[in-house]
């Protein structure tokens, strides 16, 4: 059965070009419909820092759990270590789950709160989506 998710891509590096790999990745586990253009984006609570930052859709078979999984090992294929350092290379959050009535927000997501945050509210508003 399909599913269709939304995915908040970003990375800390220099140039955008790890988030190019990341949405070539991600086609290997389904249709990846790029729903903003990669921006450079000013880090959460740093605006000395900057991210590079886009909103994709994933169509897949994979259910919620195991997209998870195969995010993380996307992300370490694509560099990105969890050592504290402050680097990332690559961060591939999952936002939303369509229903049939809408997007509707992924606890992690919330419990983050991803969606009071730039980029993620900024992006979205971009594309003109609202997450119930």
């Amino acid at each position: 059965m399909p599913h269709t998710y939304l995915l908040l891509l970003g990375s800390n590096l220099a140039v955008p070009e790890r988030l190019h790999a990341a949405l070539a990745s991600l086609a290997t586990l389904g249709t990846v419909t790029p729903l903003t253009g990669v921006e450079r984006m000013p880090a959460r609570g740093d605006a000395s820092l900057f991210y590079y930052n886009a909103l994709a859709r994933l169509d897949c078979t994979l259910v919620r759990d195991a997209l998870v999984e195969r995010l993380k090992q996307l992300e370490a294929s694509l560099g990105r270590v969890r050592d504290g350092s402050g680097t990332v290379a690559i961060d591939i959050d999952l936002l939303a789950t369509w229903a049939p009535d809408g997007w509707r927000a992924d606890p992690h997501a919330l419990a983050k709160q991803e969606f009071a945050q730039t980029p993620a509210r900024d992006l979205l508003a971009k594309a003109g989506i609202a997450i119930d």
